[in-house]
């Protein structure tokens, strides 16, 4: 079972590698091979393979049925469906997945098979509840989502969820409510303002609504930061430790209440009825939080463990974590894609192997705290690979909040919320003991979270650094006695000592993040880094810093920032700042409006400053009369150069600016590699400034099918008249130039295309 289950998995993960969908000719030619495989014992190993490469094929292909028709996009439609899932009530919008029955473009092309979308209403509008049918007119577009490395990956994430377009509603006197129908969205919705009402805008009120519902919305950024600090976010996830928690609450009462009736236990013994009843408890806690990608698979796993309990099947540990792990990727073949999968898995592996078949098993707080170094410091190399980040003080943290949280948090916030929902008395008193009790622990985790040395970052390890890691973790973690145990310190060692990749005196690596309709680029040489605009500010808990920019200087192993120059205070230029200067130390801030900035120590861009990093001249342009200028013309302008080529950094500047420094004979505007000013609207780039640079490549940073229309088509035709390499984060996500000096330059690395899987948006249906 468990070869079987890791070639069902690796087949899973082959087909999930492709960029395109195979062809039915390949599916078909495989189901042969898998059909002459089964007969041969020996072969049954590979047949499992293909089985399950094939299987993901099936569902990936049944979901892209559903797909938005390319010729639908930015139209008006009118939809009619269901709200399925409970809204999200932001400051300027409210978004929630709709699942469609039927929809049309007003000239009235049918969408035959519309799938699940993901829309946003913004401006005042109706009370929006699940289950409520609407008529809607709406303006869709196909998953998208910024692709940047070490990013989050959101058209992944819409694949998984099962989303199939996103767009926004229109305001139109069609949008009418029709009706509404119960649904186990509106119960959780329900719940979810009676806990609000219940809490009364407690501090812990985001928390224990997540640990109730699975909702995170309430949780603060801050309170974010201390459970990502301390190593403790899974206890605010409804995985596997709570289902696990309810499970085995629900197996030890049922069996203790089924065996005080001694009848009873003639007919079914005790602990079968326990195991019935852990899976109804485990089922519904999974349906209140809204059964989710990881409650799933956590309730999988109880269910896995609970049948073998009631068929009497004494299997191994290891047996019956493959067999819950062959039930999950049949369920759903699309989890291989969320780290949360291999986080659970891999957590209850380690536990698995470094708690069993030991001569003398540990007991009590002794097996307890063996268990927290196994799980943090055998999930060590897997959150360095996604996260590029690790707790030191987690097994600490988490040896005080686990017990704190799953004894007394979860038990009593999901008595309160059946009490809640079944109308009987003691919820009030319950919900307010509960509140109370989480205090202590968020007091003490924000102070282990201060320590100065909580977190250890870490440049993103190659896979095969991470795969002799996890070598290097289990011959740590092997029985002692085992000649070879001490080789996994050095297996380990790669980890600690990487760096990002080193460039030689002269080199310049230009990074042009995919930021949306906004600007974000990093700049490095060999010993410095340079951050030219931090993109757009959208919530309290969204921006372009904390979502960009800091994982890629992250993944960069970048540990300070030389220089941030914001180039003027426009929201889509400085917006990720302040996640920006909390991440990380900054020497020096330069900008074009410095008001903007007045809490830090900033000095206004002016022409004629200039400095060199390792053999590269920086050299500011533009401005050099603030007073003289208007907001989008008082924008940094950046050259950098040096003998492997040069580029020019020019933010918002309009045609106002570039006359002026068009009209300046003796200023150097020639550039290899421009960004082009201000999005490329058409205010900007005139002919004088684009013949004087004259740029090899030009850099288009925009959003997808955003509503300025960006770049404009005239622009675009005056660079490719002086014969300019056209390109754009829409089509090419981040963009990678590496200058070496005595080398020509290269095409850039575009990340939507290098990087790009079957599920990316230019890869679905036209």
């Amino acid at each position: 079972m468990i070869k079987a289950s890791i070639a069902f998995l690796t087949g899973i993960i082959v087909l999930h590698q492709c960029d395109v969908l195979p062809e039915f000719g390949w599916i078909i030619g495989l189901l042969l091979l898998l059909i002459l495989f089964l007969r041969f014992t020996r072969f049954r190993i590979p047949a499992w393979l293909i089985a399950g490469f094939v299987w993901a094929w099936i569902q990936a292909w049944l979901f892209y049925q559903h797909d938005l028709p390319g010729q639908f996009e930015g139209k008006d439609m009118l939809i009619k469906g269901e709200i399925v899932s409970v809204p999200r009530d932001q400051k300027r919008h409210s978004s929630f997945l709709f699942l469609p029955t039927n929809a049309q473009m007003v000239t009235g092309q049918i969408w035959s098979n519309p799938g699940k979308i993901k829309l946003s209403w913004y401006g005042a509008h109706p009370q929006l509840e699940p289950g409520q049918i609407w008529q809607f007119r709406v303006r869709l577009k196909k998953p998208n989502g910024l692709m940047n490395p070490a990013g989050f990956d959101y058209e992944s994430w819409l694949f998984r969820n099962s989303v199939s377009a996103v767009g926004y509603i229109r305001k139109d006197k069609n949008n009418l409510l029709k009706t509404r129908i119960f649904n186990l969205q509106y119960l959780r919705y329900t719940l979810l303002h009676k806990l609000r009402s219940g809490l009364a805008e407690s501090e812990t009120t985001g928390v224990l609504i997540a640990l109730a519902l699975g909702l995170r919305d309430d949780i603060e950024p801050e309170q974010w930061q201390v459970f990502q600090k301390t190593g403790t976010s899974h206890l605010v996830a409804i995985s596997g430790l709570h289902i696990g928690l309810v499970a085995g609450l629900c197996f030890f009462l049922g069996r203790w209440l089924w065996s005080r009736v001694p009848l009873f236990c003639l007919y079914f013994a005790a602990p079968r009825a326990a195991a019935i009843l852990a899976i109804s408890g485990a089922l519904i806690y999974a349906l209140l939080a809204g059964m989710a990608i990881p409650t799933q698979r956590a309730l999988s796993m109880v269910v896995v463990v609970m049948l073998s309990l009631l068929l009497n099947r004494n299997s191994r540990p290891s047996h019956t974590l493959a067999l819950a792990l062959l039930v999950v990727l049949i369920l759903d073949a699309r989890s291989v894609l969320s780290p949360g999968f291999w986080l659970s898995f891999s957590a209850v592996a380690l536990l698995v192997y470094g708690l069993s078949n030991r001569v003398r098993p540990l007991k009590g707080w002794k097996s307890s705290i063996r268990a927290q170094w196994l799980i943090t410091v055998g999930l060590f190399p897997l959150t360095i690979f996604f996260f590029q980040s690790s707790s030191l003080i987690a097994p600490l943290a988490n040896i005080i909040a686990i017990p704190w949280v799953s004894l007394l948090i979860v038990p009593g916030i999901l008595i309160a919320s059946v009490l809640i929902l079944t109308g009987l008395p003691g919820a009030e008193i319950l919900l307010h003991f509960t509140s109370e009790a989480l205090l202590p622990l968020q007091f003490l985790l924000e102070k282990l979270a201060g320590i100065s040395f909580s977190q250890w970052f870490s440049a993103s390890p190659s896979v095969m650094i991470i795969m002799l890691a996890i070598a290097g973790i289990l011959l740590l973690m092997s029985p002692k006695g085992l000649p070879v145990k001490r080789v996994g310190i050095v297996l380990l060692l790669p980890v600690f000592f990487m760096s990002g990749n080193p460039l030689q005196s002269g080199s310049i690596k230009l990074t042009l993040l995919d930021a949306g309709q906004g600007l974000a680029s990093v700049i490095q040489t060999k010993n410095h880094t340079l951050v030219f605009d931090t993109g757009a500010i959208y919530s309290k808990r969204f921006d372009i810093g904390r979502a960009v920019v800091v994982p890629y200087l992250r993944q960069q192993g970048v540990k300070e920032i030389d220089m941030v120059v914001i180039s003027h205070g426009d929201q889509d230029h400085i917006g990720g700042f302040q996640s920006l200067q909390q991440a990380f130390a900054i020497k020096t801030l330069y900008s074009g409006s410095p008001e903007k900035l007045s809490d830090y120590p900033v000095i206004a861009c002016q022409a004629g400053v200039s400095w060199k990093w390792d053999d590269v001249k920086f050299s500011f342009l533009h401005p050099s009369g603030l007073k003289k200028l208007k907001r989008n013309d008082r924008s940094c302008v950046l050259k950098i150069e040096s003998q492997a080529g040069s580029v020019l950094l020019t933010g918002d500047i309009h045609r106002k600016s570039e006359r002026m420094m068009v009209r300046q004979k003796t200023l150097d505007l020639r550039a290899d590699i421009l960004v082009a000013p201000h999005h490329g609207s058409k205010s900007s780039s005139m002919s004088d400034f684009v013949d004087r640079v004259k740029p090899r490549y030009v850099l288009f940073a925009t959003g997808y099918r955003n509503r300025f229309r960006h770049p404009n088509k005239t622009v675009v035709k005056r660079y490719q008249h002086v014969k300019s390499h056209i390109l754009s984060s829409p089509e090419q996500g981040a963009i990678q130039f590496l200058l070496r000096p005595g080398q020509s330059i290269q095409a850039p690395l575009a990340y939507r295309e290098q990087f790009s899987h079957h599920w990316s948006r230019q890869h679905r249906r036209e």
